[in-house]
């Protein structure tokens, strides 16, 4: 089975302001291939917030390549594969919102390790990415790094998929 991680940060709630982009593909529980890339995004707005979860500013990224660039690779790299994202809603929220800022392809299938964590793994005091990782035991070196987020929820979805999903 093929499928691609895929994690964003953004430099505000905006969704289109992705600064961030870590693209993981797994063929068979396996890494393949990998991306990472900053991005120069339409706004120059940042939300302490969001600055403050990943440390990214606009002055770290006003000369990175803009979105559609990046997702001109990022694209290919999926292919015709699922996104498996921790909370697919987000990803799928910022790649509809570049869609419509910058024309770029937004019809891709998602599956959600964040629901995939709630209905397999109890007893957990959340389902935050890296408490998922931790009952797991999948490394996750730099939290809120797109590219370390992204091998980090493709892991998880290997091993809950071998474990639960398959024998279900």
């Amino acid at each position: 089975m093929r499928y691609v991680a895929l994690d964003f940060e953004t430099l505000e709630n905006w969704r289109a302001s992705v600064i961030s982009i870590g693209c993981v593909v797994f063929e068979d529980g396996k890494i393949v291939d990998k991306f990472y890339s900053l991005v120069c995004p339409p706004t120059k707005l940042e939300e302490w917030h969001c600055t403050k979860v990943h440390g990214i500013h606009y002055k770290d990224v006003k000369n990175s390549p803009k979105f559609p660039e990046v997702w001109e690779k990022v694209d290919k790299m999926i292919g015709d594969s699922p996104i498996v994202a921790h909370n697919s809603g987000f990803e799928k929220s910022c790649i509809n919102a570049c869609s419509e800022e910058y024309g770029t392809k937004n019809n891709y299938e998602y599956i959600d390790t964040l629901k995939l964590s709630r209905k397999y793994l109890k007893n957990l005091p959340n389902h935050k990415l890296d408490t998922v990782c931790w009952k797991l035991k999948v490394s996750l070196k730099h939290h809120h790094n797109a590219l370390d987020d992204a091998k980090a929820c493709g892991e998880i979805y290997s091993k809950i998929r071998d474990k639960y999903i398959l024998n279900d």
